[in-house]
């Protein structure tokens, strides 16, 4: 009689070392989670910098190691190493920027995460965005020959800037953009950007053309091709659209004056109206055109980013069973760019608050070979 609750003292002496060593594991993991996901996305770091950086995060060693584990990044990089193809994401330790509604006295912001892409005849741009939204966002401009960084452009709002594109015949940068109830297409002319310093009176600058765009709903990214301006509206999971603006030769967007919009919404702006549209998946965060293809990026917290590859079509459908081929990415793939023979592909997963949530830390743009990509060959 005297063994039975032996056994029984045993048997329980086991199930709470085991339930301490369970609840010690969730306390840890919850932990983690909330520090690498809600604290680090609503807390900055202090710095004490007084300019934006731009040395890597990572050595060239670290990045060629990263840029390795994914098969086919590794396979479609442009002629050379990672570290060849690679510009450095500037600012992501500390940004030279403005509090946000202040002027006259720069401060410094330690979340901004890049966001939109776009290359010139001369640059590469990089869009970024506070993540506490306590500062206004950036544009940093690099040389596209030596990759150095050369400065950084403080816009006039606090918003996503989730996409950006170059009109290549107006040589205007257009900018994605909010208000508070219409999705914005903004516009800085190549000249207004090379111009602009920000330490003449540290103030932003000032767009050069806004228009409200008619229909979609936010402008999540967007992309240049063929005399348009392409907008795309990201979700997170229903199917979501890519609206085509046409822009006219003076460099304006196309309005269609015989809606009457503006009386009819009340808006006072410009109102542009889309000439098509096309559906796409969920979860889209970019779009390039290359040799009559069309690439989309879809990427969403820290899952596998995929890159699809579709035959350009002006009413086609654009969701993945349609798809010629799909690649898998590192995740938190935002912007790609098309430019010549390379297509250019950013990651946030860099940025200080998805840092500690990110498998893969990516603190580069990576130019990638575009005939590669598209092709139906699969690495």
């Amino acid at each position: 009689m005297s063994k039975k609750p032996k056994k029984k003292g045993k048997f329980w002496k086991i199930f709470r070392r085991i339930l301490c060593v369970l609840l010690i594991l969730g306390l840890a993991g919850g932990g983690y989670w909330y520090y690498a996901f809600e604290y680090r996305a609503s807390h900055e770091v202090e710095t004490e910098r007084t300019t934006t950086s731009t040395e890597p995060l990572y050595t060239e060693e670290e990045h060629e190691k990263t840029v390795n584990r994914n098969k086919v990044m590794a396979s479609y990089l442009a002629d050379g190493t990672a570290a060849e193809n690679s510009y450095v994401i500037p600012g992501l330790e500390a940004t030279r920027t403005l509090k946000i509604r202040t002027t006259g006295t720069p401060d410094m912001c330690t979340s901004m995460t890049p966001q939109g892409l776009a290359v010139t005849e001369d640059y590469l741009l990089i869009s970024a965005y506070c993540r506490t939204k306590e500062h206004n966002s950036v544009i940093y401009v690099l040389d596209k020959e030596t990759h150095e960084f050369i400065k950084e452009i403080v816009l006039n709002t606090r918003a996503h800037v989730g996409g950006m594109a170059y009109d290549t015949m107006n040589h205007n940068l257009w900018v994605s953009g909010q208000g508070s109830t219409w999705a914005q297409a903004n516009a800085i002319s190549l000249e207004h950007l090379e111009e602009y310093q920000f330490e003449d009176g540290y103030e932003p600058l000032e767009y050069d053309m806004s228009y409200n765009l008619y229909r979609i709903k936010r402008s999540s990214f967007m992309t240049y091709h063929d005399g348009a301006l392409f907008v795309g509206f990201f979700t997170q999971d229903e199917a979501s659209i890519i609206e085509k603006y046409l822009i006219n030769a003076d460099g304006t967007l196309y309005e269609k004056t015989d809606m009457n919009l503006k009386r009819t919404v009340g808006v006072i702006d410009p109102v542009a109206c889309a000439v098509s549209m096309q559906v796409i998946s969920g979860r889209v965060q970019g779009m390039a055109f290359f040799d009559n293809k069309i690439l989309l990026t879809r990427s969403y917290s820290f899952l596998p980013s995929e890159v699809q590859v579709f035959n350009y079509s002006r009413y086609g459908i654009l969701q993945g069973s349609e798809a010629y081929k799909a690649m898998r990415f590192p995740e938190r793939l935002e912007q790609i760019y098309q430019d010549g023979d390379y297509i250019y592909a950013l990651f946030e997963s860099a940025a200080y608050s998805y840092r500690m949530s990110s498998f893969n830390r990516i603190d580069r743009v990576i130019r990638l070979d575009g005939s590669g990509l598209v092709s139906p060959y699969r690495p």
